[in-house]
């Protein structure tokens, strides 16, 4: 039991660790979150920190959540606990212990990049087929650049990533894996349409930005 809850409980600490803040914060010397949609997630820091800050953001994001699900498939066989790492791992990116440590309230992270990190560790292991990280990813590159191919303009991030995202169970279904993965994969689409309510709202609103536009800055 005590290994079961350390895998758990570091899982979520691992999960938790703000890369795009950190890397904000020492590079550029400011606030990632004062900026553009004021959260700590890959894309914000492309806009704030740049496209090499935005891509280090991006592999740590995923990479921490790998480096989750790959050591808690060394440490135990149960699928179940091996979702709940994966789900805490996310659940860590999304409401930061460190950031309520601090300053006593969760950061603004949308678990996007981590969740393809989740599904990544979950085929090294063999837990799914390769094409389950591929496929979201394959869904939210062809989102983005086929209304550029057509119309010669970017669309909006926020409806591709949440539909990418929304589409992660199936993918998931369809490799037949453990019912433990269904079940994280069902959680993980949903988590992404929670941390997406702002963006949602400004859907509604009409004030989403496309990309390449900017939002309101500190």
């Amino acid at each position: 039991m005590l290994i079961n809850f350390i895998i758990l409980a570091a899982a979520y600490l691992i999960g938790s660790i703000p890369f795009g803040f950190l890397l904000v914060k020492l590079f550029r010397g400011v606030d990632v979150r004062d900026y553009g949609s004021n959260n700590v997630g890959a894309i914000n820091v492309f806009r704030v920190g740049g496209k090499w800050l935005g891509a280090l953001t991006l592999l740590f994001d995923i990479g921490k959540a790998v480096v989750v699900v790959v050591a808690a498939s060394y440490l135990t066989s149960s699928p179940t606990l091996i979702a709940g790492a994966g789900m805490l791992a996310l659940l860590g990116h999304a409401f930061s212990f460190w950031f309520y440590l601090s300053e006593h309230k969760f950061s603004e992270g949308k678990c996007v990049a981590s969740s393809l990190g989740v599904l990544t560790g979950l085929a090294i292991n063999g837990a799914v087929n390769w094409w389950v990280p591929v496929g979201p990813l394959a869904v939210w590159i062809l989102g983005l650049i086929t209304p550029k191919l057509l119309t010669r303009k970017w669309s909006r991030i926020s409806p591709v990533t949440m539909t990418a995202s929304s589409l992660i169970p199936v993918f998931v279904a369809l490799s037949r894996p453990e019912a433990a993965y269904i079940w994280m994969s069902i959680g993980i689409a949903v988590l992404s349409l929670i941390r997406h309510k702002n963006n949602i709202r400004r859907l509604i609103a009409g004030q989403e930005p496309k990309i390449g536009e900017s939002r309101v800055t500190a």
